[in-house]
């Protein structure tokens, strides 16, 4: 194993590892050996984003700035994250979609038959291993003053180790194969040898489904024995081709000019886009129900203190916002997952609906135009059963109550 495992399979101690399996209902040694395999998968993940200067410059961005003293808390980090934004695991989740995107599940999936845990669990570990490597990584490059170059060569030096370790069929997920892949596929362990046909099949449904499309839109209609053919097809390899259409969208730039003349810029599914078309759209009434979301707000770790270098630019959008439509009153609504206590989820989400208020007042919006409530864990928009759902239920979002 290499100097980087090590390092970061120390920070994994049986405590630990006893502290998550009682939490998640798991044993210790499956909670141990997906805990162990998911470390090298984000690894691996970094590694295949080596093609890719602009997406390793955002990940680089993320991990460079990512707070490392959550290495001297992990624990803190299981059955946590009622944090409403920049939470560590939501800011590992952030950079975990920058790596793996919609292959997210599947990865989730395979670590899962591996390990012999259930999927939510592992799911659930990304909430405490991601936190860690990006820690560990953060770490390194600010006392090294390591450059995007220095960390990629580092991590190149730990390639073979890090390719070595990854549970079965993960390896193939990410794109890489050869000798230095291992399986790494238990005979304990069933399960994780029975998913090794999976990927095989996946290709094979994908092929099916994209010779069904040709047939169905290049060579007329399709034949009624071929649309039966297409019903039986699995319908995996189709989801994953949605979901990862629907991932390229949620990055696609969104532009608009103002009256006022200045460029809106943002993501085409964020708070900015889908607040100026529900403005604009004379035909959407005023309701109590259309909440929107901001994408791209951070607070301090453990406070509600707003991070203002992250948060200034899309903070500024809606204050532009606010001003070339003078009529709109909205209502800033702060919110938790159902994790910790109750009351002290209630306030840290009524600080920051406050706090964001205040920082739009602070910049020119007439208070008048403004309110801001905490709801705490009311009003989920997720399950609060894995880390994905826990992490959209903390949130900050705005609800036009005028225009």
């Amino acid at each position: 194993m290499s100097n980087l495992l090590d390092s970061l399979k120390s920070y994994l101690t049986p405590e630990l590892i006893g502290q998550a399996a009682a939490a998640f209902g798991e044993n210790e040694s499956g909670v141990s050996k997906a805990a162990l395999s998911l470390a090298p998968t984000m690894l691996a993940g970094l590694l295949n984003k080596s093609n890719d200067q602009h997406g390793l410059e955002s990940v680089f961005s993320l991990i460079s700035k990512f707070d490392s003293g959550v290495l001297d808390n992990l624990g803190g980090l299981i059955g946590g994250g009622n944090l409403a934004h920049n939470d560590p695991k939501d800011a590992a989740g952030e950079i975990l979609g920058h790596l793996f995107g919609s292959k997210v599940p599947a990865i989730n999936n395979s670590v899962a038959a591996f390990s012999g845990v259930k999927s939510s669990t592992v799911s659930s570990l990304l909430g405490l291993v991601g936190p860690l490597v990006m820690g560990w990584l953060s770490k390194k490059i600010n006392t090294e003053g390591l450059s995007l170059s220095g960390l990629m060569n580092f991590l190149g030096g730990e390639k073979n180790a890090i390719l070595g370790a990854l549970p079965g069929g993960v390896g193939a997920l990410l794109g890489f194969s050869g000798a230095n892949v291992s399986d790494n596929t238990s005979v304990e362990t069933p399960a994780a040898g029975g998913t090794r046909w999976l990927w095989p099949l996946l290709l094979l449904l994908a092929l099916a489904a994209g010779i069904m499309y040709y047939l169905k839109n290049c060579k007329g209609e399709v034949k009624a024995s071929e649309k039966a053919v297409t019903a039986v097809i699995d319908s995996t390899a189709i989801k994953a081709a949605a979901v990862a259409e629907a991932a390229k969208n949620a990055t696609a730039g969104y532009m608009k000019k103002l009256a006022s003349g200045f460029e809106i810029k943002g993501n085409a599914t964020g708070i900015e886009s889908q607040l100026i078309a529900f403005i604009e759209d004379a035909a959407k009434p005023v309701d109590k129900t259309t909440w929107f979301n901001f994408d791209r707000l951070n607070f301090r770790t453990g406070s509600a203190e707003l991070d203002m270098e992250k948060s200034q630019d899309q903070l500024t959008n809606i204050y532009e916002v606010l001003k070339a439509f003078p009529k709109v009153k909205i209502r800033v609504g702060g919110y938790t997952d159902n994790t910790g206590n109750k009351a002290a989820n209630m306030k840290l989400s009524t600080d920051r609906a406050n706090n964001v208020m205040n920082a739009l007042v602070k910049m020119g919006i007439d208070k008048a135009r403004l309110s801001a409530e905490g709801y705490g864990d009311q009003h989920p928009v997720a399950s609060n059963d894995t880390e994905e759902g826990r992490a959209q239920n903390r949130r900050i979002a705005v609800r036009v109550t005028e225009k």
